[in-house]
């Protein structure tokens, strides 16, 4: 991408979350993760994050190289109201409330957004951006993305941000604010040949 869409920068305090709210009845049991971790989890150090010390993964959210998904997970349990964020594809309505979230708000452009949270560009246009709270009560799977093959010509390698997976948005989320895109150009700067 040549210029910048100014959505929003991921940052590594980014989170994944799976439903399961206080108010609500107990959820079932979640599967446990079929695929092996294939990367490095260090625990999460958040205000509002409690480690839960049962650890159950939902089925597909630890994926194989190259699948997208996250490559290693850890449980939690909200602890206060937290402010989370999606960028999402106006074009489906149903997007808006989708799976991945992060917990910092994207700043800077569009490329370096997708590299970190491993979003392959058929995946979504990323042209609308949400934000919403999420309750408190809410247990939490947090990992870091899992590499994301685009083509036969692009990969994604995994990320060290960690994502948030959010079975059913709707339920857990409140107060929630839609933000749109608009083009924000900035130029780029040419390269100094160092060579003499």
């Amino acid at each position: 991408m040549i210029g910048k869409i100014q959505i929003g920068v991921a940052t590594p305090l980014s989170l994944l979350i799976l439903t399961g709210c206080s108010q609500l009845p107990a959820p079932t049991p979640l599967t446990n993760a079929s695929v092996e971790a294939s990367c490095p989890l260090v625990e999460l150090k958040h205000p509002n994050l409690i480690p839960l010390p049962a650890q159950s993964i939902p089925e597909n959210v630890i994926a194989p190289p190259d699948q997208g998904g996250l490559c290693n997970a850890r449980n939690y349990e909200v602890s206060k109201d937290i402010i989370i964020w999606r960028a999402w594809n106006s074009t489906y309505e149903g997007s808006k409330f989708g799976k991945w979230w992060s917990l910092d708000k994207p700043l800077g452009g569009v490329a370096q957004y997708r590299a970190e949270f491993n979003i392959c560009p058929k995946y979504s246009p990323l042209d609308m951006l949400v934000r919403c709270t999420l309750k408190a009560g809410t247990q939490v799977v947090i990992g870091p993305g899992q590499s994301a093959q685009c083509s036969n010509y692009f990969t994604y390698p995994q990320s060290d941000t960690n994502q948030l997976y959010l079975a059913d948005a709707a339920e857990v989320t409140l107060n929630c604010t839609n933000f749109y895109d608009e083009f924000s150009w900035h130029e780029v700067v040419p390269e100094t040949n160092t060579t003499q």
